[in-house]
This record gives C-alpha cells, structure tokens and sequence, in this order.
C-alpha cells in the first residue's frame, strides 16, 4: 500500500491508535481515524477492543461465528 491509507495502515498494523498514527505521521485525526474505518471494514484491522482474547481465531469450534474467525 502507498500513501497516506497505506502509511495509517501501516502504523496501526504496528500496534498505533489511529490517534497516534497521525501525530507520528503528521496528518489530521479525523484522516486516520477514517482511513481505520476503512480498514476494519475491509477486515485489514481489527478494533483494539474487538478480540474477546480467550482464544486465537478459528483454532476452535467454538470461534465459529466469530468475526475473527473469517
């Protein structure tokens, strides 16, 4: 990825808050915080409090219907 979505996505794949990323990258909140809505939507990223954290997606039948599990 390139740009502006590509370097967002970058930072929050590194563990960034969209918050974050933008004063790392000096861009406006309101830009990182849409380019990470996007993101989850295309299921690039997760939300930070989406995981229930009792298990690693899809390694259990009980994952199933998980939205982490796809």
């Amino acid at each position: 990825m390139t740009g502006v979505f590509g370097a967002v996505m970058e930072r929050l794949a590194a563990g960034e808050s969209p918050r974050a990323a933008a004063r790392t990258l000096g861009i406006p909140l309101d830009l990182a915080e849409a380019v990470a809505e996007e993101g989850e939507r295309f299921g690039l990223v997760i939300r930070a409090g989406a995981a229930c954290g009792t298990c690693v997606p899809g390694d259990s039948p009980a994952c199933a219907g998980c939205p982490l599990a796809r």
